[in-house]
């Protein structure tokens, strides 16, 4: 069984000025799937960084022959780049199975299925448990009636299966696989943030948001719940980072990190780390 993750050539978003970021949500899941399913082997192609034009991702998933190819397409601005690389995946093999996930399939996921036939599956809100399950069916041929959080088609029907609850301990997911990407983790830098071309991570400490603001998507997408890694755990993935890709600029990617007593306690827990 093989499984391709790909993040998609994108053109630079000047709003955000010199800015190459890791593919977060991609490495997210390609370390729980690599801890999940064993009998798996998982690459991660991320075209901008290795300045992949759409021809050579073609190549690339040519060569490496995936059973399934994911990429997740997090907002709307990146739909139609999530679409292409699909689309390519099924002119290189129609058999290999495609999905897609991220906040905007997931609040469209009906209109997407009907409207995309590069799209097979849909994995909706919360992906690890959800997409190491989908792998598990596969490799065994199993049907996805079961699996909570997909929709897909079958047989010329769209089915949504019920959602999946959220993971309740943050703290037992893996860290990022940094690992399937360590040849490109220098590359990774924000620039106008940092004043700097430093080595540049992402670190989720939380998930979420308990508020309901009618201009944001993201509290839909966790289901209006915030929940929350512990200090030691953030600052023990910082040190990671740090200790083993030289990471020196941390971007904590969080809706809402949390104030107070939480914050204090993830600084305490850097500064007795030594990190610097």
């Amino acid at each position: 069984m093989k499984v391709l993750f790909i993040e998609p050539p994108k053109d630079v978003w000047f709003v955000m000025g010199e800015y190459l970021p890791p593919p977060y949500g991609i490495i997210q899941l390609a370390a729980y799937l690599e801890r999940e399913v064993k009998n798996v082997e998982i690459k991660v192609l991320d075209c901008n960084a290795q300045q992949i034009d759409w021809k050579g991702m073609e190549q690339q998933i040519e060569y490496f022959n995936p059973d399934i190819v994911a990429c997740s397409a997090l907002a709307t601005c990146n739909t139609y780049t999530v679409l292409r690389t699909l689309e390519t995946a099924k002119r290189v093999n129609p058999n290999v199975i495609t999905v897609a996930g991220g906040q905007h399939f997931t609040a469209t996921a009906q209109e997407s299925l009907e409207a995309y036939p590069e799209i097979d599956v849909i994995v909706r809100g919360e992906g690890e448990i959800t997409f190491a399950d989908l792998v598990k069916k596969v490799d065994g041929g199993s049907p996805f009636s079961k699996i909570k959080g997909l929709s897909f088609r079958h047989n010329g029907e769209i089915s949504h299966n019920p959602i999946r609850p959220l993971i309740e301990d943050l703290n037992d997911l893996p860290y990022p696989g940094y690992h399937f990407v360590k040849d490109l983790v220098h590359k990774y830098h924000f620039s106008a943030m940092s004043g700097l071309r430093m080595p540049y991570a992402l670190i989720e400490g939380s998930r979420g948001c308990p508020h309901r603001c009618t201009f944001c998507s993201q509290w839909c997408f966790w289901q209006g719940l915030w929940r929350k890694k512990s200090p030691k755990r953030i600052a023990d993935e910082i040190e990671y980072c740090f200790q083993n890709y030289g990471s020196r600029f941390i971007w904590l990617t969080d809706d809402n990190f949390g104030v107070g007593k939480r914050a204090n306690e993830l600084a305490n827990e850097i500064i007795q780390k030594g990190i610097s």
